[in-house]
């Protein structure tokens, strides 16, 4: 994700890396708190619906 949101914004040019870095950073602990809370949360949600086979 942080990848493609650099090559959108930035382009690959001269100090792509750092600015990669640095968004990788912010987006990765928003991430995993995604995946440790809202995952199971939606799933608990979802297994409520019925589901027809």
């Amino acid at each position: 994700m942080a990848f493609v949101g650099v090559g959108r914004s930035y382009g690959f040019g001269a100090g792509w890396a750092t600015v990669f870095f640095k968004a990788w950073i912010v987006m990765f602990p928003i991430a995993y708190c995604a995946v440790l809370f809202i995952v199971p949360t939606a799933k608990k949600l979802s297994d409520r619906l019925p589901w027809k086979e």
